[in-house]
Parts: C-alpha cells; structure tokens; sequence
C-alpha cells in the first residue's frame, strides 16, 4: 500500500516517521529536551533509511544522539562580535550604531561570559538588571539595561543563523525595565520661545570656548536636526552632501542618523535658518577661515566639536538658567514652532526624518490645543522681537565681527542678566505635563533615542 505523502512546508512524509528534503536526503522527525528536531538518516534510499531508523529505535535515543555541548552566552556575544554585528540584512554596522552596540557588547560580557544559553531565563535578566544598577553611573539604569538585552538578542540571532545556538532565548524572556511613565522626554527640555533661546546663545557668545556651539544651538532650533547630524555639516560640501545648500536657496541637503535612505534628506531653509546662514558665514569667515565644518572646534579647527560638548555646555549652565535645557530640547522646540503654524504631524515627521507618519511624534512630543490643528496657533517666531544674539554679541560694523580674544571676566555678563530677567512663561502647550508631574520625583535620566 502505497504511502500517504504530506507536505511540510519544504519537507515530505514518504513513510511513518521519515521525511524526505528537497535535495533528496532522507530525514527522521524525533523529540530531543522536549522539542521536535530534524536527524539526517544519512541516506536517499527509503528502504535503507526504515532499516537505519527501526535500528535508532531499537537502541534508543541516548545510542546515537550526541550529548550537547555547553555554549555559553560569551560565545555568542564573542561570534556576534567576530562578524562585525551584522544586522537582520546581515550587513555590517556602521558609525553611531555601531559603536552602541561594540559598548554594550562589552559590558554584556562582564556578566554574561559564563553563563550558559540554556540558563538564559527571565530570572537571569532580573539578576543581570540588578547588577547593572550597581554599576551604573548615571540615571537609573533602566533604560540602559534595555537597550543592552536588545544587543544580546541581536547576537543570539546572528548565533542561530551560525547555527552555534538553536534559539534566540531572549525572544521568550527579554524584559522590559524602563517604563513610559517614568520616561523625560526631550519636550520637557526645550526653549518656551526664541527669546529664551536667543539669551541661552548669548551666554555660549561670551566666551570663543564656546561660540561655536552658540551656532549648533541656533542650527539644532531651526532644523530639528540631531546633534549627531547637525556635526556632519560642511561648508565644503559638494551636491549631494551635508551642507550643501540647492542653488535655489531654498533647502539644505542634511545626513540622517536613522533611515537615510527611507528619509527626507533635505531640510528647508526659512526665514529663521537663512538668517543664522548668513550670519554664520560671517562669523566663520572671521573665526574659523580655513575649517570645512559647519562647527569647528576651538581647539582643533580641522575637526568638529565633540559630539557631547553642547550637552555639556548646557549641564555646566544649568543653575545659571534655573531648568534644564538640553541639545535633543532643541529638536522639541522646532516641532513646536511647526506645529503654531498649523503643520499637521504627519508633514512635521517628514520633515525631521520620522518614517511613522506622525505616530512618534504624537507619543514624544505630546499633544497641541484643538485650535493650533486648524491655523489658529499663535504662529511663534523662529527670530526674537528684538536683537538676534549675534548681533547682540557682534554689531555688525561694516561686515566685520569683532572677535573676543580672551576669556571674559568672572563677572556676571550682560547674557546672564538678560536671561534671568526672562519672565517665567509657563510650560509649553507642547510639553503637555499633566497635573500629576511632580519636579522632586526620580525618574530615568537617558536621553529621548528619537
């Protein structure tokens, strides 16, 4: 009597227990630790393969399946580390992600380099998170810890397609530390307006240690750019790359940190931007005449600034401005002023290069007034009522800046005062804190990865 012939997807039953693969190799289907897998009867021949498999069955399962080796999880970092982290394309990682996940990679292994893959469960992730929180130097670590089992998932993917592992564990039993409701988000950290930002600028224009990040500051507000984007930008720049501004005026060509080729790579210049252009030029003309970056450092004018020098600026100023302001702020503070003139999320997404459709943005940037979503915003100005602080800083005396050239007095200057005279305005219609905020609670101080 004739076999019954079922198909598996690429397998077929040809007899009770025996499935042939598309190459022709005959293959038994038994349950080894409680789960189904495949084991080559070594042969084309149905007749054969019954005689191969009633022999198995007749020895047991312990005469001839290999006792397993232990891989342990620091093999599996160490392979993923090995092939440059490829992602699920298999592609090699490059810049920004890279380097986060050659980091976490390392710390991973601290923990991780002994265990077994088996002994991977939710219990172990538990002890691993309370052992990064020991360690962490900053924040509470939730979000790190996050941010880290995704990389060891990554490397148990890649183990699989090595085949040095069967499973990705961490695809059952990878957690979630860091919860919504303990997140900052960057909207909380912005300028209420350009008067407020003008001053902070000011400050940075006091002294030529920091001048140039009063410009990445200006550029940062009036593009929505990351601050890892914004160092890309070249005032040599060719067609097509960073800092290269289309011959109509109208846009500037930027990079993306995330989706470059599924993004908007174009930014576009208005009224604000075009006037922190040209002002810009000049001042680099003056300050910084052989640099090809957009901001160069003091110190090093081949090179851009560091990329935490603003953020840094920032903290150290931080009593100074009574609140905390940070660079990611900025991106909000474009947002909002896009959203005043009655730009829908979807339009605004693009233009910061979102691929969610305005999703993100409604989740990080929270929600508007009814009336802002019909034109009848108070269409906020992306240049102050009065003086921009360039000119504040350098009045414009025949085209010629006026450069300090030593470090200002310990004395207050006047940008300090101009700040601290500032009303207070009460938080955004953007920054959408509820009445349950409370400034004294502790929560997770990682910075918003949108």
């Amino acid at each position: 009597m004739k076999q019954k012939i079922m198909p598996t997807q690429n397998w077929i039953r040809v007899a009770d227990g025996i499935y042939r693969r598309s190459s022709g190799t005959l293959y038994e289907r038994p349950i080894i630790n409680l789960r189904p897998t495949w084991r080559s009867l070594g042969t084309s021949n149905l007749k054969l393969a019954r005689e191969e498999l009633r022999k198995r069955r007749v020895k047991g399962e312990a005469s001839y399946v290999p006792k397993p080796t232990v891989v342990t999880t620091g093999q599996v970092i160490r392979c993923y580390e090995k092939h440059g982290y490829p992602d699920r394309h298999k592609q090699k990682r490059l810049g920004r992600t890279l380097t986060m996940e050659t980091k976490s990679c390392q710390t991973l292994l601290k923990f991780w380099d002994h265990i077994a893959t088996d002994a991977v469960t939710l219990a172990t992730c538990d002890r691993y998170h309370e052992w990064r929180k020991k360690n962490i130097k900053c924040g509470t670590g939730n979000r790190a810890v996050d941010m880290e089992l995704t990389t060891l998932s990554n490397a148990f993917l890649w183990a699989c397609r090595q085949e040095l592992v069967r499973s990705n564990p961490m695809s059952i039993y990878r957690p979630r530390y860091c919860s919504d409701k303990t997140i900052r988000h960057c909207r909380e950290f912005m300028t209420n307006d350009a008067a407020e930002l003008h001053g902070i600028v000011e400050l940075m224009f006091a002294t030529p240690r920091s001048d140039t990040l009063g410009w990445q500051m200006l550029f940062e507000a009036a593009t929505g750019l990351r601050t890892v984007e914004a160092l890309k930008l070249r005032t040599d720049a060719k067609p097509y790359q960073p800092g290269w501004i289309t011959p109509d005026g109208k846009s500037l060509y930027v990079w993306r940190a995330k989706n470059q080729q599924a993004v908007n790579p174009f930014v576009r210049v208005h009224e604000g931007l075009a006037a922190i252009l040209k002002a810009h030029q000049q001042w680099k003309k003056d300050r910084f005449p052989d640099s090809p970056w957009y901001f160069p450092s003091y110190r090093n004018e081949g090179k851009c600034v560091d990329i935490c020098a603003l953020s840094q600026s920032l903290r150290q100023k931080r009593k100074t401005l009574g609140r905390k302001i940070t660079s990611h702020g900025l991106r909000a503070f474009f947002v909002t002023i896009r959203r005043s003139h009655g730009i829908p999320d979807n339009q605004i997404a693009w233009e910061i290069g979102h691929t969610s459709g305005g999703q993100t943005l409604a989740a990080v940037y929270g929600g508007v007034p009814p009336h802002w979503l019909v034109g009848e915003g108070p269409k906020m100005s992306w240049l102050p009522t009065g003086k921009p602080a360039w000119e504040k800083r350098w009045p414009q005396d025949g085209g010629k800046i006026t450069l300090p050239t030593e470090p200002e007095s310990k004395s207050t200057p006047p940008a300090i005062a101009s700040v601290l005279a500032l009303p207070a305005l009460p938080p955004s219609p953007a920054q959408n804190i509820g009445g349950d905020y409370d400034p004294g609670h502790q929560v997770a101080n990682e910075p918003c990865p949108v």
